[in-house]
């Protein structure tokens, strides 16, 4: 790119300090931009009254849109579970107009050459009142949340393809992502997926006596960790294992109700959060990375599914449910398993098929790293960025956006490992 541009983010969810976890990929997009010569900033909603401030020199604007102590819409859960409850989906409305009318105002404070908005549905509006007020482009990226909610609510549907239309440029995290803005939308989707954040040190690491089995995520409906927990006994029948799962959510305590029902209290460890240095040595001490995830109640499921790139780092094997995304990041027989979703027989089969085979289980690893250096390399994935952004200043509504053309395309299996 000839020249810096000065960009702004508009998203649902940023972290609220330096330690918070939350989309750790964003994060990362930016500070790859910003180490580049570019100028971001964030717009956000608030959390319980938490004012504008900046997380890595990059200043997050935050707005208001209720009591503090209603201002829960957003981060933790997520909201297509948090809507759940009444309350916050009353909240809807107000954070919206409340967005729009803090975008006018950071327009007139600033001047931005280009602004990405995350999640069209409902940010879009957002996004819009701060693309006009700059004179910039508009572009959408889709994560794959927001069509759980299409699907299942019409007027909802009308809106996100609307929204779609109004971009002027549509990023989408995965094949399947962008299956659903085509399908919604008539648009093309250009595919940008997100890269590891947790970097693997080099150290030595000993041979479990006990296989160790990681899942690694919040613990919120769609992850299927609950399939996960039914999978160990079946594992146990064929051998010890140890079962670690980190991360928190609204679905920690049932899950650790479901442990204690089913006596796995001494095989399955909850660590909660942790640190990114904490999920190196996880990943590095682990035998196979798990992500049993589900088409939930609401629709929802996996956009991508990061935490496989993260394991390929480590060079570790994944079994994953072939939903949503995350056959995008799973070859099938090259660097992992796929299985049915919400099936723990299949789930535990693909585990003690890969504890069976140590050789092909080093070599899903080894293969598995190759595939996130080629494919997932965040490098890559800027240079792309950077061609969007530069597509969409020049073209804005004129020239198609199929005229951009991302550098990397996977060649996936659709087959699913079965009972």
């Amino acid at each position: 790119m000839s020249h810096p541009l000065s960009i702004c983010m508009v998203s649902s969810t940023y972290p609220r300090s330096e330690t918070d976890y939350a989309v750790p990929w964003m994060r990362e997009s930016i500070r790859r931009l910003t180490e580049r010569g570019h100028r971001v900033s964030v717009l956000a909603p608030t959390f319980e009254g938490l004012k504008s401030h900046q997380i890595d020199g990059i200043p997050v604007h935050r707005f208001r849109y209720g009591p503090k102590r209603w201002e829960r819409l957003t981060h933790e859960e997520g909201a297509p579970s948090k809507v759940r409850n009444p309350l916050m989906k009353a909240m809807a409305l107000p954070y919206v107009a409340m967005g729009v009318r803090a975008a006018g105002r950071l327009a007139k404070q600033h001047r931005f050459d280009i602004v990405h908005t995350h999640w069209p549905f409902p940010h879009e509006p957002i996004g819009s009142a701060l693309a006009r007020g700059c004179g910039a482009p508009l572009v959408l990226n889709c994560h794959g949340a927001e069509f759980a909610l299409a699907r299942r609510k019409p007027w909802v549907a009308t809106i996100l393809r609307n929204a779609l239309r109004r971009g002027d440029l549509i990023l989408a995290n995965s094949n399947d992502t962008a299956d659903q803005v085509r399908k919604l939308s008539d648009r093309e989707a250009q595919i940008l997926p997100y890269g590891s954040t947790v970097l693997a040190k080099k150290r030595v690491v000993e041979p479990n006596a006990v296989p160790r089995i990681l899942f690694t995520g919040r613990l919120i409906r769609r992850k299927g960790v609950e399939f996960l927990l039914r999978a160990v006994p079946l594992l146990l029948a064929q051998r010890k294992v140890d079962v670690i799962i980190t991360g928190s959510g609204d679905q920690r305590a049932p899950l650790e109700a479901l442990c204690r029902e089913l006596g796995l209290t001494n095989h399955v460890r909850f660590l909660g959060f942790v640190s990114n240095e904490e999920l190196d040595r996880e990943y590095a001490r682990c035998d196979i990375w798990v992500n049993p995830a589900i088409v939930d109640d609401l629709g929802d499921t996996e956009g991508l599914g990061v935490g496989a790139i993260e394991a390929y780092v480590h060079g570790k094997p994944v079994v994953a449910s072939h939903v949503g995304g995350i056959p995008d990041a799973v070859r099938h027989g090259e660097t992992g398993l796929l299985v049915p979703e919400k099936n723990e027989r299949s789930l535990a089969m693909a585990i003690n098929w890969l504890l069976d085979n140590p050789e092909i289980s080093r070599q899903f690893g080894r293969n598995g790293f190759e595939f996130a250096r080629r494919q997932f390399c965040w490098d890559r994935i800027t240079n792309d960025l950077e061609d969007a952004y530069s597509l969409a200043l020049e073209s804005r509504n004129s020239v198609s956006a199929s005229a951009f053309r991302p550098t990397w395309s996977p060649e996936l299996s659709t087959e699913a490992f079965q009972v």
